[in-house]
């Protein structure tokens, strides 16, 4: 499930826009932006932000953004604003990966915006909740992989581990990362052999398509790597 973080002081469109994409099935949290907006990041870990640019205080949408990039996180940010001119409008788009929309706006405008760069970063189509990795799709509430007319059903644990590789794609992630995070706890080793069993089927799963790796590199961790397809 993706993760939303709106950053909106009004609060009428911030919880409707909310309650909008809750009912599309994605995990959201709203933030009036009278809190420590970097502090909600960074504890909620977004795949994806709605971020007003006149918040309340010293606080400013652009500004909030700079120090985000400044961690060298890519997260997608989507500004929204009442604010009209090119001086805006140049600022927004001056962010990597980012997009700019005014309002008012019509919610499938921001959706449309969002599967765009969501499939952009993580190859994920919002619309039908599917991962795109190589020539198969993969479908995390439904636990399975479709490649052409072939299925194959995938475990728990197989769809845990697969969710957190793609959305890391293309970056090692440490073992001891992925194992507090799909089986949450602190004594790695107890389930190195878990996650050695569910890498080998899921290599398996893939060994038949040459544009998607699953490595392991000591020191490293693993990696999901997926050939970009020109458009």
């Amino acid at each position: 499930m993706k993760k939303v973080l709106i950053v909106e002081d009004d609060v009428n469109l911030g919880s409707t826009l909310a309650g909008i994409l809750e009912i599309k099935k994605l995990n959201v949290h709203y933030s009036n932006g009278y809190d420590d907006v970097l502090f909600v990041f960074n504890q909620f870990n977004p795949d994806i932000i709605l971020m007003d640019v006149l918040l309340p205080g010293d606080q400013n949408g652009f500004k909030i953004a700079e120090k985000i990039r400044k961690n060298k996180n890519q997260v997608p940010i989507i500004f929204i604003t009442s604010l009209e001119g090119a001086v805006a409008m140049k600022k927004a788009f001056s962010f990597t990966n980012a997009d700019y929309i005014n309002k008012p706006f019509r919610v499938q405008e921001v959706l449309l915006r969002m599967d765009k760069l969501l499939s952009k970063q993580y190859r994920f189509n919002l619309t039908e909740n599917f991962y795109r990795i190589g020539d198969t799709l993969f479908f995390p509430e439904e636990q399975l992989l479709r490649r052409a007319n072939n299925k194959i059903h995938l475990n728990k644990y197989q769809t845990m581990v697969l969710v957190v590789l793609c959305n890391n794609q293309d970056n090692y992630l440490s073992r001891n990362d992925i194992i507090q995070d799909v089986w949450g706890v602190d004594n790695c080793k107890i389930k190195e052999n878990s996650l050695n069993n569910v890498l080998s089927a899921l290599r398996k799963y893939f060994a038949d398509d040459s544009k998607v790796e699953i490595s392991s590199v000591m020191k490293l961790g693993v990696k999901l790597y997926v050939e970009d397809i020109p458009d």
